[in-house]
């Protein structure tokens, strides 16, 4: 995960598909790496709290049971972008 929106995030959140991870606040320009094992089939979402304490929350691309590869969220001032490259 990596915020480009400008500012310190907080309260970060991805869910995937039977968990979540997150962490409490994310620096501007500051990255995050978590490893995870998917395990289930459903879509990702992340969420998180802007300076202005507006909450966001941004749908992202499914995934399936088994998937493997890497995932990249770039959090915005608004929105996210996904990067997702996955192997079965």
């Amino acid at each position: 995960m990596h915020n480009g929106s400008g500012a310190e995030v907080t309260v970060v959140e991805v869910d995937y598909p039977s968990a979540s991870f997150g962490k409490e606040t994310l620096a501007d320009g500051a990255d995050y790496h978590y490893r995870f094992k998917v395990q289930g089939d459903g879509a990702l979402k992340v969420l998180w709290t802007d300076k202005g304490n507006q909450d966001h929350s941004v749908a992202g691309p499914p995934l399936q049971e088994g998937d493997e590869g890497t995932l990249r969220v770039t959090i915005g001032a608004a929105d996210a972008k996904w990067d997702l490259k996955v192997a079965k």
